[in-house]
């Protein structure tokens, strides 16, 4: 009954979004000489349509934390995690960052850069992602952490997605170029109520991680047929072109921002392979614990995304000349990142234990030390929504190789602390789990370094971020709010307390930054301009 419930109401959501899509294209008139407008149309869109396809993910993950055993469960985040952000970040090599770029400074080229990136995204796929699979497997079997026979079937059937996910994600790009991103959003929409029904039907017929993964394999192929028909409507019929003269004058332009998602992706999730490597006998369920955090956390990090992706085009067009305009939009988008990360910070940090408890119910006990993990992550999100934004502004101005240095000296940061403080802390203590502990706290850090990194080469571009500035009214914020819920918590126990101290929240957080000047005439005239009054 709970899963007819479920379906109706899913069934519900997508009727909603279809008629708001509706009313939408119908009603909505761009002004091209308002770009705050555009820009919040691009990210309030695509920030709307992504929480919705969380809230899909999230409904999974509470059925899934309750159907598999935490150790089979870490195999799949484990799989889920080598080919879905690794061998993805590794096969797309930068080419939508470049083909977004570009084509927004030259649409006439959109045609010919598509085919050649589509052209390279499948070489690397076909020729790369299959023998770097099996150096991982090898190296856990030299490590005596050999993958099961199931985790292994799930990272070599998850290889599948990577042909049909690279078309997807080139036309993708065609769409943020064109500032056009609520139609990709919406689509990822689709493809989250695909994905919610078919794991559905595997947790309720078949339930198995490799199960799983052929369901994605399913539904990354039905989102590139989709994919097709919207690019032969919008934009042209898609052409593979293998101009190796034009291939090897991409590779060292995109080279660098493939080493800068992997380096990132390195010291953002790396800690998940070194946790595993020295797990011992709990290697598989140490995992469990330290993902089910970040899964959560991904809600917020829909945030920073669907922001940066909107502003970019504009920086991009503004970084060869109007530097004053760049600096205007990149510190006002800061603002705007750091108002919303604070108290996001602040309210998980909070809420950590009845977070984790709702999402494992029964299996709570198996996956208590993740609310410790989650409380410590939770206080990475601010300079990681700052660190994303900087990440393009500095791509914008055409530094990506400056980028490249920056994200070696953080990855080397996270890599070699992780190496050496994941399997003391767990020695010192005498248990596996101070080695999360100690992985959460890395990841911060992380943050900390990188960010050191990046502001000398924005001050050397004449536009090094007003930090502290922009953060102390949102951090005094999140300390009122934090302090309320709290107080809120003491009073009232258990779940009434929890869902109180949420809804108490964003007044208090709201009134504190009303109080300290936070919400004022810029703040006003802003809404005005997005409202186009």
């Amino acid at each position: 009954m709970r899963l007819v419930w479920l379906t109706a109401a899913l069934l519900a959501t997508l009727v909603l979004a279809g008629i708001a899509a509706v009313l939408w294209r119908r009603n909505y008139r761009d002004d091209p000489t308002n770009a705050v407008r555009r820009i919040f149309k691009n990210s309030a869109v695509t920030f709307a349509l992504r929480l919705v396809v969380k809230a899909l993910d999230m409904v999974v993950l509470f059925i899934l934390a309750g159907t598999l055993a935490a150790g089979v469960l870490g195999d799949y985040d484990f799989a889920a995690l080598l080919v879905g952000q690794y061998l993805v970040i590794f096969t797309e090599f930068g080419l939508g960052v470049l083909l977004t770029r570009e084509v927004a400074r030259d649409p006439e080229a959109a045609q010919r850069l598509f085919g050649v990136t589509l052209g390279l995204r499948l070489l690397l796929v076909l020729g790369g992602a299959l023998p770097v699979a099996l150096l991982v497997a090898g190296v856990y079997r030299l490590l005596g952490q050999p993958l099961s026979p199931a985790g292994a079937s799930a990272v070599f059937v998850l290889l599948l997605t990577l042909v049909p996910g690279a078309y997807s994600g080139a036309v993708t790009a065609l769409y943020n170029a064109s500032e056009r991103m609520e139609i990709p959003a919406m689509l990822e929409l689709v493809t989250a109520t695909l994905n919610f029904l078919a794991r559905l039907a595997v947790i309720m017929f078949a339930p198995s991680i490799v199960g799983l993964a052929w369901a994605a394999v399913a539904v990354s192929t039905v989102t590139a047929g989709l994919f097709f028909g919207l690019q032969r409507r919008h934009f042209f019929a898609p052409r593979v072109r293998f101009d190796w003269a034009a291939l090897r004058a991409l590779v060292p332009v995109a080279l660098p921002l493939m080493l800068n998602n992997l380096l990132s992706a390195v010291f953002f999730r790396f800690d998940v392979f070194v946790v595993r490597a020295f797990g011992g006998a709990t290697a598989t369920l140490l995992v469990a614990q330290y993902t089910r955090p970040y899964q959560l956390l991904n809600i917020a990090m829909i945030v920073p995304p669907a922001v940066t992706f909107a502003v970019f085009p504009l920086l991009a067009r503004r970084a060869g000349g109007d530097r004053a305009g760049f600096a205007a939009a990149q510190n006002r988008t800061l603002q705007i990142l750091l108002t919303l990360a604070f108290p996001l910070a602040m309210g998980l940090a909070v809420l950590a234990h009845d977070l984790i408890q709702l999402f494992t119910r029964a299996q709570f006990q198996a996956y208590q030390p993740s609310v410790v993990v989650l409380a410590i992550l939770a206080w990475f999100l601010p300079l990681s929504f700052v660190n994303g934004l900087l990440q393009y502004a500095l791509i914008a101005l055409d530094r990506q190789r400056a980028i490249t240095r920056a994200f070696v000296l953080g990855a080397a940061f996270n890599l070699g602390a992780n190496l050496l403080a994941v399997p003391m802390a767990s020695l010192y203590f005498g248990q596996p789990v101070w080695g999360l502990y100690a992985a959460a706290g890395i990841t911060v850090l992380s943050e900390v370094v990188l960010y050191l990194v990046f502001r000398p080469l924005l001050r050397r571009e004449g536009l090094p971020p007003p930090l502290l500035a922009l953060s102390w009214r949102p951090a005094l914020g999140a300390l009122a709010l934090g302090g309320a819920m709290v107080g809120v918590k003491a009073l009232l126990p258990d779940w009434p307390g929890s869902v109180a101290a949420a809804l108490v929240a964003p007044l208090v957080y709201g009134g504190t930054l009303w109080a300290v000047g936070g919400i004022g005439a810029e703040e006003r005239a802003l809404v005005r301009r997005i409202l186009g009054l």
